[in-house]
């Protein structure tokens, strides 16, 4: 046995670098404004093309550094859109007035290039332990950002896929060379060698969105103001990290989701949720990949001005009283609580949902005064 006695020790777990510097943008834009009938139509479209290098970026390094990664000045981002705002008065009286706004944004986000002589970035998730070792989201020179990566769920396997001696048919492939059994999940063989590997993750969803845009009214009748407004986001996925914990059976003294009863059994064989403990339930799949549009009435107010003759004598020039409320409504195929979620804040990672708080409800009621 050696002697001495332990000590408290540091090392060096990032590489110093010197040559930092700001990120460089360089953007053009083009718009036009436009307006008809003494402007009761309002029309304004702006095109634009950003381009940003030097990106502050923790990269992969050559293992003779001594390190893994660090944070250099790399990459090329394009981003690249259109937005479209109309403005229109519909109604115009002395008493009632309606007016109705509206905006389009198209956004295409591509990368220009990341460090010399890399094609691909992979980015991982820090969340569970037995999924923090795994690369959820991909980045490639020439597509967007942050783009979902792992297996293609091809659903459970069948009774089918198996012969009476309970082997795996021929042309059905494994999962990583397992003994399968019914109930199993099973993921499609992308490169068709016969077993299913890391060598078939491919790229399974994109957190970007193809549009976001908001609609609104405004009515005024008599004293009287109302202001509904909607918000949306079409064509991004989110990637419902829940379902991986809570659709799969795969920890003990775990609730799971009420779509686990469905799950496959021998009393339900044509399920295509995973049975208790299946080989495979600890990958990131497309069968946790879904649509994150969707439309939200994100809020409703409704004021009244009282006149200005009845509150002379109080000193105050005008007053008026509102009640508002927030996130009313919301209309979407995701099966989580909120689509409109990203619970890893970075342009690598988007999209990403575990246990995420969802917009809550809000109601409030006002008085404006003025002197």
């Amino acid at each position: 046995m050696f002697g001495g006695e332990r000590v408290p020790g540091y090392y060096v777990s990032n590489m110093a670098n010197e040559r930092l510097k700001w990120e460089t943008t360089e953007q053009w834009n083009a718009g036009l404004d436009l307006g008809f009938f003494e402007d009761r139509i309002k029309v304004t479209a702006d095109w634009y093309d950003k381009v940003t290098r030097d990106l502050l970026l923790y990269a992969l390094l050559p293992a003779s550094s001594g390190f893994e990664q660090g944070m250099l000045n790399i990459g090329k981002i394009r981003n690249r859109g259109f937005e479209l705002t109309l403005e229109t008065v519909n109604v115009k009286t002395r008493q009632f007035q309606w007016s109705t706004s509206f905006n389009i944004a198209f956004n295409r986000n591509r990368i220009l290039g990341l460090v010399d002589g890399q094609n691909t970035l992979q980015s991982s998730v820090s969340w569970e332990t037995r999924f923090n070792s795994q690369f959820p989201y991909i980045s490639q020179v020439g597509k967007p950002t942050g783009m979902m990566y792992g297996f293609i769920y091809d659903g459970t396997y069948k009774a089918e896929d198996f012969d009476d001696k309970g082997n795996l048919v021929s042309g059905v492939p494994s999962f990583k060379g397992n003994a399968m059994q019914p109930g199993d999940m099973k993921y499609r063989d992308m490169n068709g060698d016969g077993v299913i590997d890391d060598y078939d993750r491919t790229i399974i969803g994109c957190g970007q969105p193809l549009n976001t845009g908001g609609f609104g009214n405004n009515f005024n009748w008599k004293n009287f103001d109302l202001n509904i407004f909607f918000a949306w986001s079409y064509g991004n996925d989110v990637l419902n990290a829940n379902r991986l914990v809570f659709e799969s059976g795969w920890r003990s003294q775990t609730n799971q989701l009420a779509s686990y009863a469905d799950r496959w059994s021998p009393e339900n064989p044509a399920s295509n949720i995973p049975r208790v403990n299946a080989v495979g339930r600890e990958e990131y799949s497309s069968r946790v990949i879904e649509d994150g549009s969707f439309l939200r009435l994100k809020n409703v107010s409704l004021g009244y001005t009282l006149p200005s003759r009845s509150l002379r004598k109080a000193g105050i020039s005008q007053m008026r009283v509102y009640v508002s409320a927030d996130n009313i409504w919301t209309l979407t195929g995701y099966s989580g609580p909120d689509p409109e979620v990203s619970t890893r804040n970075s342009v690598l990672t988007p999209g990403f949902d575990w246990s995420a708080y969802p917009r809550a409800f809000g109601f409030t009621a006002g008085v404006n005064l003025t002197f």
